[in-house]
């Protein structure tokens, strides 16, 4: 008899959408916990949102409140530093991700000789070919090139061309990620396509004690901004369970909803399971709940929890959290300080230079400045004046007040800060084009190479996660393309060997950025291949030199570029074949060795029992020596057989699969 614990277990695994009204009775308390866990996360990480929330308000250039001193609106300027640094890691960051439409690259792992059919002697299966002996292959040399190739145009052409608005939020990406210091990226399922969409840091609340995504015990998305009816809309759907609103006189404000991926024990084994569920801040009203684990993860023994949920989310962190909490720092951390004293100073020589030109100063009190009807007196440049007062008596009754000059101290200390800040945010001439253009090309790429340091360290870490996001993606596509996914590779391969379950059935590939972390502009790109270059006749493919030179120039349609030439043998398989045709050479004449003694004894036996004549000559008549079949029975007609590994595409009760059907 099952446990009736895993046999609830296992129909929530098999499930799709939501379920929420499974657990009636338990919606309230889940509902509760949600909003609890999320306000505790919230409230936690207080500081670095503060922080943050700062940053993009100066990097925006937003304009604060008016500044009272030392006098009624003062100068309250905010020098542009945090902006000049994003904008910089983004010109710098971008063009080295996306080259073109293509962001994805895929390298074959391991070696792609092929592998020949083996035949029931253990040999590999050789037939004739048009240049003698060949062998029958199981899977062709190249083969997992060729897939390789299909399956990063077919990414490629999924992101820029089927997911709108991936190129517009990696943009967005690479200009926040500098101020903020940490962003997400969110691999989903959204109209039976595979999606990946851009979700801020200030959207998505982590404990701060968590160490990522992937070990985190809940992460919860804000989703607000969502209107009364779209809500109510997706009711309507069945996607969300219906709750009614509180009546409010404004029926348009939008709602605020908590997308919480967190661990539950809803199936009373004792072991807490991942899902996700979806609660209305406001009401706590639990709006959907779906299970986040497959059923080949339900199937593990009762008491083993599910330990770890399905991922969705990416963290791109641009520098690590100094004090090791979940979000990382960015130059809104970093140049905070910095930033407000630079500020202060800016404003300082402003406001000094408005007290030299405004003037001011004291006057006797019995002394009356007034004009003819016209209250106190207010020069306008070049004008003059009529007072009522002797000029003796109004030299003695004025005494201008004297506004000392701006320090040079002052200027200096801009210099150095204004300096630091460019150190820290890697915002050098020679990078940004500014410096001089006398100096040498190698002197000028070294230079290059060390303002890069820290923007390389930076730009390491996004090209990890970028690759992780493409791995996401590559499994979402493996497991829930479905039909439209199968229907578009063969629209846009146009390939006859493209087949989307087995070549997305694969563990074979390593999905990564076409961009390469060690190399960021494109000064290091082509210096690395003019290095290349010089090796063109030393015993290196030349070919593949070139190849990568012209690349690094951004050249276009490569291959069309080489003469097409067809591929020669490949030297391990050649060194096979021959071993192969002489061990099968010396069998045929040992075979043939021993027929002949078998049938000269025979002969012998004959002659001895009067049975046979011999002839004139000596010779044996009508004996020949006919070779077996070296081939088998799998020679020239051996096929190639299919490769192994079929991905399994039913999903869970036959039924399209939810946002969040486990990866």
């Amino acid at each position: 008899m099952m446990n009736p614990a895993f046999e609830t277990r296992m129909q929530i695994a098999g499930a799709t959408g939501n379920i929420a009204d499974w657990f009636e009775d338990r919606l309230a308390q889940i509902g509760a916990d949600v909003v609890r866990d999320y306000e505790t996360d919230l409230h936690d990480a207080k500081e670095w949102r503060d922080q943050a929330e700062k940053a993009v308000k100066l990097a925006a250039q937003t304009k604060g409140d008016q500044k009272d001193t030392p006098w009624p609106n003062a100068a309250n300027v905010k020098y542009p530093l945090l902006t000049v640094a994003a904008l910089q890691f983004n010109a710098r960051a971008y063009p080295a991700i996306v080259k073109g439409d293509e962001a994805v690259s895929v390298k074959v792992v391991g070696k792609d000789r092929g592998r020949p059919l083996i035949g029931p002697d253990g040999q590999p299966v050789v037939q004739m070919g048009p240049n003698g002996p060949e062998p029958v292959w199981q899977v062709p040399p190249g083969a997992k090139k060729r897939r390789a190739q299909r399956v990063k145009d077919f990414m490629n052409t999924h992101i820029f061309y089927r997911m709108k608005g991936w190129e517009e939020d990696t943009d967005v990406l690479l200009t926040m990620l500098p101020i903020v210091g940490c962003m997400f990226r969110k691999v989903t399922i959204r109209n039976g396509r595979c999606c990946v969409r851009l979700v801020s840091s200030l959207k998505l609340i982590a404990p701060m004690w968590a160490v990522d995504c992937k070990t985190s015990p809940r992460l919860t998305e804000i989703i607000d901004n969502q209107a009364r009816y779209q809500v109510e809309r997706k009711m309507a759907t069945g996607e969300y369970r219906y709750v009614a609103f509180p009546v409010e006189n404004d029926v348009q404000r939008p709602r605020e909803l908590l997308e919480q991926h967190r661990f539950m024990d809803l199936d009373d084994d004792g072991q807490a399971e991942p899902y996700v569920v979806t609660v209305d801040r406001e009401t706590s009203e639990v709006l959907r709940l779906e299970a986040n684990f497959s059923r080949e993860e339900a199937m593990q023994e009762p008491d083993e929890p599910i330990e770890k949920q399905s991922v969705y989310y990416v963290k791109y962190d641009f520098l690590p959290n100094p004090k090791g909490e979940f979000y990382g720092y960015g130059f809104g951390h970093l140049l905070d300080e910095i930033g407000e004293v630079v500020n202060s100073l800016i404003n300082q020589m402003l406001d000094a230079g408005t007290a030299q030109i405004a003037g001011g100063g004291f006057v006797a009190s019995g002394l009356r400045l007034q004009g003819k009807n016209s209250g106190a007196l207010k020069w306008r440049p070049g004008e003059y004046k009529t007072v009522d007062v002797p000029g003796a008596v109004l030299k003695d009754g004025l005494v201008e007040r004297t506004f000392p000059n701006v320090s040079p101290v002052t200027f200096q200390l801009l210099d150095m800060l204004m300096a630091a800040a460019k150190d820290i945010s890697s915002v050098k001439d020679v990078i940004t084009g500014d410096a001089s253009n006398n100096g040498q090309v190698g002197t000028t790429l070294a230079l290059i190479e060390q303002g890069l340091a820290q923007f390389t360290a930076v730009y390491k870490r996004v090209y990890r996660s970028l690759k992780e996001e493409f791995t996401m993606l590559f499994k979402c596509l493996s497991k829930w393309g479905g039909d439209k996914a199968r229907e578009d590779y063969l629209n846009i391969l146009d390939d006859m060997e493209a087949d989307f379950d087995k070549d997305f059935n694969s563990e074979d590939f390593d999905i990564r950025p076409v961009s390469d972390p060690t190399s960021v502009t494109k000064q290091q790109k082509i210096a690395r291949a003019q290095f290349l270059m010089g090796f063109i006749g030393q015993g290196l493919d030349d070919n593949e030199i070139r190849r990568r030179a012209l690349e690094a120039a951004d050249i276009e349609d490569i291959d069309d570029l080489f003469p097409k030439q067809p591929p020669g043998p490949d030297p391990v398989m050649a060194a096979e074949l021959e071993k192969t045709q002489a061990e099968t050479a010396d069998k045929m004449e040992s075979a043939k060795g021993k027929s002949i003694d078998n049938m000269v004894k025979a002969l012998q036996a004959g002659i001895n029992m009067g049975e046979m004549n011999v002839s004139d000559d000596g010779g044996i008549p009508d004996m020949e020596g006919q070779p077996g079949n070296a081939m088998g029975d799998q020679g020239a007609g051996a096929g190639f057989p299919e490769e192994q590994g079929q991905l399994d595409q039913g999903v869970m009760g036959g039924q399209e699969p939810g946002p969040y059907a486990p990866m």
